[in-house]
């Protein structure tokens, strides 16, 4: 429910929310559960890099972008939300935890930019540390950096655009404490926000097109946040009928999401690896590295012509997963002698790369 017109007249206090809502019982189930999955949406990626100890398919540019956007859509929705806010906290903690209700959005926002900002250091940690050249030539710039310090670097300064984007609104709510005074900023974000949205999943598009497969990339979080956006979207059109401008980035999002979920299970279903959802959750939560590890071989010796490569990158595997099971130390030596034959031939050993795309 948007606040009435105050002495300023007009578009401040419009785009302002002053007054708590009554959601109903199904509104503020609804509400829950969309707290709950924000809150764990982005460990399934997270946790799908440590298990594999690579963040092979994952962009660091798209991550990075997420990060920003989401950082400013909090900032968007806590200056539009702000007088509702201090309601909310001008009695005692009963009012408080009610007043919760009409905050729904921030904390759902909230909690899905912390979460996914989780995946980001993982990914830094365990990427291949490969040359990354940055080359602008309309001001001279021509630097090579590794992976990781790319990314690192890239991190930095998602965290300065964030801070520098809040301190206005710190400052006006410390001296002002009301929401009119950043109305027009708090719009002028949500525009930013709507073009970080739109072009986001573009480098995640891209690497996924160069990786031929998901590798270290999530289905869980990415399937779950297209499924959950797909119902904002119903909800926002059907129910709340609100402007274009507010569900049409979004939808563009969710279908890039979906378009890429799309080309990875196809990619992944040719290079033999997983068919059916069963098989998908193994990916996602089992040890699938040393499966990836035989494909990735068994392809190798294909495009080679010889098949002693494929049946060497089988045993591999096997070796490892016995050692891996408690086996003994024997089968540790086997491991590492196939490792240096493998070498031998020059076929290199089963590292991956990682794009910073």
């Amino acid at each position: 429910m948007s606040a009435p017109l105050g002495d300023d007249g007009g578009y401040a206090a419009v785009s302002c929310l002053s007054e708590l809502e009554t959601p109903g019982t199904a509104a503020t189930a609804l509400g829950v559960c969309s707290i709950i999955t924000s809150a764990f949406i982005g460990l399934p990626q997270a946790y799908k890099i440590y298990q594999r100890k690579s963040a092979r398919g994952v962009s660091f540019l798209t991550l990075g972008l997420g990060n920003v956007g989401a950082f400013l859509y909090v900032l968007n929705l806590t200056i539009l939300h702000y007088n509702q806010i201090a309601l909310a906290s001008s009695r005692d903690f009963a009012f408080w935890v009610k007043a919760q209700r009409s905050l729904t959005f921030v904390w759902v926002e909230l909690l899905n930019a912390l979460s996914m900002l989780v995946i980001y250091p993982v990914a830094l940690y365990y990427a291949e540390d490969e040359p990354w050249r940055l080359r602008l030539d309309s001001v001279r710039l021509d630097v090579t950096l590794g992976t990781r310090q790319a990314a690192f670097l890239g991190f930095v300064a998602q965290a300065v655009v964030v801070a520098v984007a809040w301190l206005p609104a710190v400052f006006v709510f410390a001296v002002d404490g009301r929401c009119e005074p950043l109305a027009d900023y708090g719009n002028a974000l949500g525009l930013v926000v709507a073009v970080i949205i739109v072009c986001k999943f573009l480098p995640q598009l891209y690497a996924s097109l160069k990786a031929e497969g998901s590798h270290s990339l999530s289905y869980v979080t990415y399937g779950v946040d297209a499924v959950a956006g797909v119902v904002a979207w119903a909800q926002k059109v059907f129910v709340t009928h609100e402007r274009l401008s507010s569900w049409l980035p979004p939808l563009f999002l969710h279908a890039l999401e979906v378009t890429v979920l799309c080309i990875n299970y196809y990619n992944d279903t040719k290079r033999g690896g997983f068919v059916g959802f069963a098989r998908l959750f193994e990916d996602e939560f089992g040890d699938s590295s040393a499966r990836d590890d035989g494909r990735e071989g068994r392809e190798r010796g294909r495009e080679g012509g010889g098949g002693d490569e494929a049946r060497d990158y089988d045993s591999q595997r096997t070796a490892r997963t016995d050692y891996g099971a408690g086996g003994s130390g024997d089968e540790h030596m086997a491991f590492e002698g196939m490792e240096q034959a493998q070498r031998r031939r020059g076929l290199g050993t089963t590292g991956r790369d990682t794009s910073f795309l």
